[in-house]
């Protein structure tokens, strides 16, 4: 308050306002000089550029593109192909929905054991790498239709092949049909 009296007294003739309240006139003739030490460009006479950083944008193939869809179901211990190995290019699973549709049972017999591999030939058999689980399936799916999982489908990489020419595939270690469905990019 001792400050407000003081500088009606120096402005003479104050009304009293909100202090919040504040009225700007003429026109501000200064643009930003400079950040960090350097100088700020211009596009236009008053007009500052605006730039988007290369490293703020994703790099993600999954972020932003449209995908392919796999849908492929297996009851066997045979792998079977999620995405098949393409020249020159690397395979990303961006969405991945692995179903097991089976009748629960409380000794566990309704599971199944499942893995997810990558690798160059015929059903990922070239240099295989496991991707989730080992290259003996060994991530268990619990039975009782609702058996499961879901991974992905927010714009980023889920799995990826160690290099170009490879594929991705899926084994389960049973005879239980398992169901595997999802999206991937080629680049």
């Amino acid at each position: 308050m001792k400050y407000r009296i003081l500088l009606c007294i120096m402005l003479a003739g104050c009304t009293r306002s909100n202090p919040r309240d504040a009225v700007l006139s003429g026109t501000l003739d200064q643009n930003l000089v400079g950040i960090a030490g350097k100088p700020v460009a211009t596009s236009a006479d008053g007009v500052q550029k605006v730039a988007i950083v290369d490293t703020q944008i994703s790099k993600d193939p999954c972020d932003g593109n449209a995908g392919q869809n796999f849908n492929v179901e297996t009851n066997g211990t045979t792998p079977i192909t999620l995405v098949p190995p393409s020249s020159n290019q690397n395979a990303f699973i961006c969405s991945i929905h692995v179903s097991l549709n089976t009748v629960w049972k409380s000794d566990g017999s309704g599971d199944e054991l499942i893995s997810i591999t990558e690798g160059g030939g015929s059903g990922c058999a070239t240099s295989p790498t496991a991707l989730i689980g080992n290259l003996t399936p060994s991530l268990r799916i619990a039975g009782g239709g609702n058996g499961g999982f879901i991974e992905g489908g927010a714009g980023q990489t889920i799995y990826r092949t160690t290099a170009v020419n490879r594929g991705i595939c899926a084994k389960a270690a049973g005879s239980k049909p398992v169901g595997f469905s999802g999206t991937y990019i080629r680049q």
